[in-house]
């Protein structure tokens, strides 16, 4: 099996942009040649063209759109152009779409989320929502919930296949290490920024510590790609255990298909109790008509 880029929903939700796009198809002002080159791959591989659209409420630097159905584009919705890292992201987002491509489709599937698996996680965390309701309010708690689910089940799904598209990307775009290093650095600044004990008790316990662990795992297989300590803030945590077990694995089984996505991602959601959480199906059958 194959899986797509993130995780879709069973019922399609669709992307609200009224009153902030502003198309253009032209391609965006100062990407560097090899962000270039990974998008002319992605319209070769898949038959279809690459709409830019400026969207300046938009929460990451770039997200990309799947052509699904009569689209003849694909939609790449971008917050801030100026921003270097923007080519990190947008290769990013190629590259997952690129390993989906070169699938054959009846062997393409993608991560799910459904009624069933959001009420096991509810079910798992259900003593956490008794002790935070009273740290965060039940109003506030309602609107946490599903953001943890998301949150989770995005990370275990997007992770693996993101530490092969590094590999990748170091490989084959010299050219793009600097900022490859850059956008890593900055990304582990960010994840670390919740290492903080306080966020933790805020937290559902089991949301908080398998998010560290795939942290950890992440970090140190794409720190020793790029020769730097990405993990040093972890070592003295209670993650590093799991997080070099999981690592370990991760770098004795992967391949460069979207086969070896999936084997590892189940790998992952079994090492930490996750494989209820999310559902696998096939392509075929996803709207995709979803920002994932």
């Amino acid at each position: 099996m194959a899986a797509a880029p993130g995780v879709f929903k069973d019922k399609t939700t669709g992307v609200d942009s009224r009153g902030t796009l502003v198309y253009d198809r032209t391609m965006i002002q100062g990407l560097l040649e090899p962000v270039c080159a990974i998008l002319g791959t992605l319209r070769d591989m898949t038959g279809r063209d690459v709409q830019f659209v400026r969207k300046p409420d938009l929460t990451s630097l770039a997200r990309m759109r799947m052509a699904g159905g009569a689209a003849s584009a694909h939609v790449l919705f971008y917050r801030d152009e100026s921003n270097p890292l923007i080519n990190h992201v947008i290769a990013n987002e190629c590259a997952h779409l690129i390993r989906l491509f070169r699938t054959p489709v009846e062997r393409r599937f993608v991560a799910v989320a459904n009624e069933r698996t959001q009420a096991r996680y509810r079910e798992e965390i259900r003593e956490d929502i008794q002790r935070l309701s009273l740290i965060h309010g039940l109003g506030t708690l309602r609107d946490f919930i599903p953001l943890w689910y998301e949150s989770a089940v995005f990370q275990l799904t997007r992770m693996p296949p993101d530490i092969m598209i590094e590999r990748w990307l170091y490989r084959q775009y010299p050219g793009l290490r600097e900022i490859q290093r850059n956008a890593l650095t900055e990304q582990q600044v960010r994840a670390v920024s919740v290492l903080a004990r306080g966020i933790r008790r805020m937290t559902p316990g089991k949301i908080y510590d398998v998010s560290q662990i795939m942290n950890y795992a992440f970090f140190k297989l794409t720190g020793e790609l790029l020769g730097i300590r990405l993990v040093e803030p972890y070592e003295r945590s209670r993650y590093r255990l799991e997080g070099d077990e999981l690592a370990a694995w991760t770098a004795d089984h992967y391949s460069e298909d979207h086969e070896g996505d999936v084997s590892v991602i189940d790998h992952w959601a079994e090492a930490l109790q996750l494989s209820e959480w999310f559902q696998w199906r096939r392509f075929t059958e996803i709207s995709h008509d979803v920002l994932h």
